[in-house]
């Protein structure tokens, strides 16, 4: 058996109302020699049966079967059995174009790339928190790097289904999705690996359709205003372990400004979290930024002048109330008529300029 060019991981738990399209449009690719790995993670419901149909009709599908164990560790037996010389993912509840993986595929071998960037379409609806959110960082500047530092040249997306990763490029690194966390393990893999890329290309296409419709999809469910610290609590627990790893690696000093971003937008998007709480759990969770700040020696920048993070500086003095203010002012505004029209008029600006690429 010939290395198949590229290695489609796709992670399934209990998908069966999306499955056939995302399914579909995989197996339409015009680069035809991949190999579409999907993890059967558990599923309840009428996943297995689709995937089974779909594997005796395309011998390019494998199917591994495992007891429930989540996303994370869905992805990191999709690694273990990838044959491909890059590796590519995508969620079964989204699509994606015929021409994206020979598009980036070319893309990479074009330059020798370790990872290859693109944009992202958003279609379907969503809480707005969420879809304010994502305005930010879907679209995706053409360009090349070969001697990439990502401290001083800015980051790539926290995703993984807007890239392709050389094989065993990621090998050599040893990074792998921290499992047991139930959210966000593919943020905390794309920024552990950010110190190990060197030769990065960039592509504006937008040719993933990402729609997070399910109620119950960890998108929605870990940005709810009613889940009390469901995504605020693991958010710092990311930075706290970014940081720990560039620490290690001697990076953390020159990515101090990266690192704090990192930690003052889990702030603002986590908040909702925040909403519903009592004063006193909301000092708590302000502390917890607090000591956060103090751990790595961040509290006296976040207090200067020098700092360009006014959220982080006013929790690093202790104006709890001006950040109360400025946390869920936002957030109501953002819910209320003037809000929704203003993100849905960006989300259509968003999702024009990618359907004209």
């Amino acid at each position: 058996m010939t290395m198949p060019l590229v290695s489609i991981i796709i992670p399934c738990y209990n998908v069966a109302a999306f499955m056939k399209k995302c399914l579909d449009t995989v197996c339409a690719q015009t680069l035809r020699d991949i190999e579409i790995i999907c993890i059967n993670d558990g599923s309840t419901d009428g996943t297995p049966d689709i995937l089974r149909e779909y594997e005796a009709a395309d011998e390019r599908i494998r199917i591994i079967n495992q007891p429930n164990a989540g996303v994370a560790a869905a992805r990191n037996a999709g690694l273990d059995a990838a044959c491909g010389k890059y590796i590519g993912f995508a969620d079964p509840d989204d699509y994606v174009s015929p021409v994206m993986f020979q598009r980036l595929y070319l893309a990479a071998e074009q330059y020798g790339a370790e990872l290859v960037c693109m944009g992202a379409t958003i279609a379907g609806d969503m809480p707005l928190s969420v879809r304010w959110s994502m305005l930010n960082g879907l679209q995706c500047p053409e360009w090349h790097c070969s001697h990439y530092d990502f401290a001083s040249m800015g980051t790539f997306s926290e995703l993984c289904w807007d890239k392709l990763y050389r094989a065993d490029f990621l090998k050599k690194t040893g990074l792998r999705f921290r499992e047991g966390m139930k959210q966000g393990s593919d943020a905390l893999f794309n920024n552990l690996l950010h110190p190990y890329v060197r030769n990065i290309v960039k592509i504006p296409d937008c040719l993933y359709i990402y729609r997070p419709t399910r109620p119950d999809s960890l998108v929605n469910v870990y940005k709810a205003p009613d889940k009390k610290g469901s995504g605020f609590y693991p958010a710092l627990e990311r930075v706290d372990l970014i940081a720990a790893a560039y620490r290690e690696l001697g990076c953390l000093e020159k990515a101090r400004i990266t690192v704090l971003n990192w930690l003052n937008g889990s702030i603002q998007l986590f908040s909702s979290n925040l909403l519903h709480q009592t004063a006193g759990e909301k000092k708590e969770a302000l502390d917890a930024v607090r000591a956060l700040l103090d751990k790595y020696g961040w509290r006296e920048f976040a207090q200067s002048p020098e700092s360009p993070f006014r959220l982080l500086k006013h929790i690093a003095c202790g104006h709890d109330f001006r950040v109360r203010c400025a946390l869920f002012g936002l957030y109501r505004f953002l819910h209320s008529r003037a809000g929704n029209k203003l993100v849905e008029l960006c989300t259509r600006i968003i999702n024009l300029r990618g359907s004209s690429r």
